[in-house]
């Protein structure tokens, strides 16, 4: 494949992590320099499979509308492979989700998604990626520390160490490295080894695990949905249930338990999922064919490294993705944040070649400021969702009990009123700002939900 773009306005880019994050952003940079090169430490598989820098990878994954979006302006003919291959293609209406006591309503809808397990997808972007002359990708290689000017105020490449037999080392050259490394970035320490303070940062313990398992769907098995999902019912009920058609004909189901309350074994699989609030999981897997074993994952803490507060920052370094900002995975929010920020990139990278005064001082540190306003919204979201499983309710603020209250009676809405539903997975799939669950027409549903519960 050949870059369309004839002037690239730098000769080399790095990008530390082929995850998500690394593709999308390697992608963006291939229209601006001559060569961009990916630096993975796994061994990447040819084949569909998962591996051991994206220990989620073997749980569900979700593409949100504006991420498809995104990634079909920049890989055109992806989704067409991926369905083509087994990916299914859905809407709203096959979704099926169970909230605040009762099923979601369910309405056609020009949102468009796709459901494919997280290594199918990240393969098939992988190849489109590659296959463009000026990018290349070098596997089993980690950075160990960055390279940078007498003075450090620009990071000028990255130190090399090969893995495996040969563990040769290397210094590479380049005019603006990536970090796409994700939460396990080592920006913090490299930033503090080049005499810059140690990064502000936000945590906030969720405490949730899952266990997930892929089944072979029964055939003979009619059924009106291609997702399902029963959520938790704080405080009693702490767990929740997801159950989605994959590439194969088959299902991929996530048991999910906050504060502890996670699957402990294999064998309690089918019993935990008779746990949940709805049989519904429990009667569509009781009987279906298990086609691998139990796969766990725990996350404890999101957090989000504030680089966007930092007064000094290198030039010629950007951080994105989970090394910025790692949300609790049961929201679905990083991949289609990864895109988001590659587009940020993307027009930072235009805005600066336009420059006609070349001046390159503060590129990367208004890059950040940047990326922190689009991470602000899907942070403040995730964490009006999380907060019935935190410890900090009386932490509140009484403008934060106030919208707490407003958006609760939004969830129960969707459940009922189909205006409340498009706008909230306009929202959810970040195609239009939280502001549109405003509408004066949901404004008032909301207080005749009050009104009805006083």
């Amino acid at each position: 494949m050949k870059n369309e773009q004839k002037k690239k306005c730098k000769r080399h880019a790095v990008v530390i992590g082929a995850s998500m994050t690394g593709l999308v952003a390697a992608r963006v940079l291939s229209d601006h320099f001559e060569q961009v090169t990916i630096i993975e430490r796994d061994q990447l598989p040819a084949r569909v499979e998962a591996r051991k820098g994206v220990p989620q990878g073997q749980h569900l994954h979700i593409l949100l509308a504006k991420g498809v979006a995104i990634l079909a302006e920049l890989f055109p003919g992806l989704f067409e492979e991926l369905v083509q291959d087994g990916a299914l293609q859905l809407t709203p209406a096959d979704f099926c989700s169970y909230n605040f006591g009762t099923w979601n309503t369910r309405f056609p809808s020009s949102i468009r998604l796709y459901s494919q397990s997280r290594p199918f997808l990240e393969l098939y972007v992988r190849n489109l990626l590659t296959a463009y002359s000026n990018v290349r990708l070098l596997e089993a290689c980690e950075v160990t520390q960055l390279l940078a000017t007498e003075n450090c105020a620009h990071v000028t490449g990255v130190s090399l160490s090969y893995r495996g037999e040969e563990q040769r080392k290397e210094e590479l050259a380049a005019d603006l490295v990536v970090d796409a490394s994700g939460r396990g970035s080592r920006s913090p320490q490299w930033l503090v080894s080049l005499g810059y303070p140690q990064v502000e940062e936000t945590g906030v313990k969720v405490d949730i695990g899952y266990t997930t398992r892929i089944y072979r769907r029964p055939p003979h098995l009619s059924l009106d949905w291609k997702i399902m999902a029963i959520a938790p019912t704080p405080p009693c009920n702490r767990r929740a249930g997801l159950i989605s058609l994959i590439e194969g004909d088959r299902w991929m189901v996530s048991l999910v338990g906050y504060r502890c309350d996670y699957l402990p074994d294999e064998d309690g699989f089918l019993d935990y999922a008779r746990g949940l609030s709805q049989p519904d999981i429990y009667e569509a897997i009781k009987e279906a064919e298990p086609l691998t074993p139990v796969f766990t994952y725990k996350y404890s803490t999101k957090r989000w490294r504030h680089y966007e507060r930092m007064s000094r920052f290198p030039d010629g370094f950007v951080i994105l993705g989970d090394a910025v900002c790692s949300f609790n995975p049961i929201h679905a929010q990083g991949m289609t944040l990864a895109a988001l920020e590659a587009k940020m990139l993307d027009v930072h990278l235009r805005q600066h070649s336009q420059n006609t005064s070349k001046q390159e001082n503060k590129f990367a540190q208004r890059l950040q400021k940047a990326i922190a306003k689009v991470v602000e919204w899907p942070w403040q979201m995730a964490m009006g969702a999380d907060l019935p499983f935190l410890e900090t309710q009386s932490k509140q603020t009484w403008i934060m009990r106030l919208l707490d209250c407003y958006m609760k009676h939004v969830m129960k809405l969707t459940t009922t009123n189909p205006l409340v539903v498009e706008r909230f997975y306009q929202v959810t799939n970040m195609l239009k700002s939280p502001l549109v669950l405003f509408d004066p027409r949901i404004v008032w549903a909301v207080l005749q939900s009050i009104e009805t519960s006083i």
